[in-house]
């Protein structure tokens, strides 16, 4: 909740520059930065990165039309988590391991989305990186939007945001961004 703030939190990693707090109908949201173009791919940190069994969600939303629209989305143990606007997809990546899936999501410009993502991390190594996503305020589903198995799953990693403006022409927004440990 960003009620409260003039910008974003001091302890989030590099997210002066790339993060601004705005009013975005009649509340104050996070919203990516459009000033400068070198900006216009944000992955931010929040928390340590020794963090594991925790579950990252946000509300999130992206400016644009049919032809152009950003691409926002939490971090997670090492993985990001997006809603890419230009694809219409719900992706889950990790450049380290060269982890990259998606599934079809059909998600509008202008219009408000709940992201929750988990990832559980076996003993012998495999993990699960789970995410969801719903209109906000409807109720939460039941079933994982998209599944993705990693035979040498990260163990640990800091929670973050992430956000892609393309050309600096069309904001992504986040509020409500909660980390809390996960239950099975």
């Amino acid at each position: 909740d960003f009620e409260a703030l003039e910008r974003a939190p001091a302890a989030w990693i590099g997210a002066g520059p790339k993060w601004a707090v705005l009013n975005q109908g009649g509340n104050r949201v996070l919203a990516k930065t459009l000033e400068r173009v070198l900006f216009q791919r944000a992955m931010t940190f929040i928390g340590p990165p020794g963090m594991s069994g925790v579950t990252v969600s946000a509300d999130v939303m992206a400016d644009g039309d049919r032809r152009g629209m950003g691409t926002v989305g939490v971090v997670n143990q090492r993985y990001i988590i997006t809603l890419k606007g230009n694809w219409q997809q719900l992706e889950v990546q990790s450049n380290h391991d060269r982890v990259k899936e998606a599934v079809p999501f059909s998600w509008k410009p202008g219009h408000w989305y709940r992201l929750k993502t988990r990832v559980d991390v076996a003993d012998d190594g495999t993990g699960t990186i789970r995410a969801r996503v719903w209109p906000r305020g409807a109720p939460e589903p039941d079933r994982w939007d998209i599944e993705v198995h990693h035979a040498r799953a990260h163990r640990r990693g800091a929670p973050g945001i992430f956000g892609f403006a393309p050309q600096g022409k069309y904001r992504v927004y986040l509020d409500n961004v909660t980390v809390t440990k996960s239950t099975p």
